[in-house]
């Protein structure tokens, strides 16, 4: 029986939802919101939790929003077999993923491949995350990707369409996105560029080849509001929620502010 291999999971929740939150005065996260009663960022993450060969999960999430983060996790954090780390992301992508990277790389675990997949993408199939791993442990990198059949236009300055693009061997590509963890580790170490639009730019930019499998279009990613159901009554939830956990914390320091002594530790009491 051939064994599975061994890998680790970087899950991407530290972007600002900036699309999501083009019509909301306060801006949410929409990986915390849920879809048929579990979080986008969990359902993004469970099917991982599914297969033999996981060994280490790292979350990049935005400054200040670990116990949220924690929370969308739901019982998934209680998983005591592997490492489970939170990170704090960058500002873009391609340092979010760096930084997790140089994380896993510190465990010093001997990972052979790493799978990166975006938290706001909810309906990954384990199927899916099987027919990739399997495709990378033979070319060393592999990708789900949709063949573009739409009629593909360029659009110039003015608005109007400026150009018919060919379409042939146009692909969409999606995540999971699964490399040899000492490859991809060290395309991210030499990319030189300020940014990627994901991890396939920084790894072929070094000269590596990544191979796709068949992806989805039920793998879609959460981009606009209509993307979740309820989504207004949900918002609304999570603001009150999150304003009562604000509240709550700050009671929390102005309690222990009140109970030590100026200069006094938790170590002195």
């Amino acid at each position: 029986m051939t064994q599975f291999p061994s890998f680790a999971l970087i899950l991407l929740a530290a972007g600002s939802s900036e699309r999501f939150n083009r019509d909301n005065e306060e801006g949410v996260k929409k990986e915390f919101l849920e879809i048929d009663g579990h979080s986008v960022l969990y359902r993004a993450a469970e099917p991982f939790f599914e297969l033999p060969g996981l060994s280490a999960v790292i979350v990049a999430c935005q400054k200040d929003a670990e116990d949220e983060t924690i929370v969308a996790l739901e019982d998934l954090v209680n998983v005591n077999s592997i490492p489970f780390l939170l990170v704090e992301g960058g500002a873009t992508r391609k340092e979010s993923v760096r930084i997790s990277l140089e994380r896993l790389d510190s465990l010093s675990m001997g990972i052979e491949y790493v799978a990166i997949h975006d938290g706001a993408r909810p309906y990954i199939k384990p199927d899916m995350i099987i027919n990739t791993l399997a495709t990378a442990t033979i070319t060393g990198a592999a990708v789900p990707a949709i063949r573009i059949t739409d009629s593909i236009k360029r659009l110039g300055a003015d608005g109007f369409i400026s150009d018919n693009v060919d379409r042939t061997g146009l692909v969409r590509v999606q995540t999971p996105q699964i490399f040899r963890f000492d490859q991809i580790l060290n395309a991210h170490r030499n990319f030189k560029g300020e940014s990627a639009s994901d991890d396939v730019e920084v790894y072929t930019a070094s000269g590596y080849r990544c191979a796709v499998v068949q992806g989805s279009d039920e793998n879609k990613k959460i981009t606009y509001l209509k993307d979740i159901p309820d989504v207004e009554n949900q918002i609304a939830s999570y603001r009150k929620a999150r304003e009562e956990g604000r509240k709550s914390k700050d009671a929390s320091k102005r309690m222990r502010e009140l109970l030590f002594k100026p200069g006094e530790s938790d170590e002195d009491r």
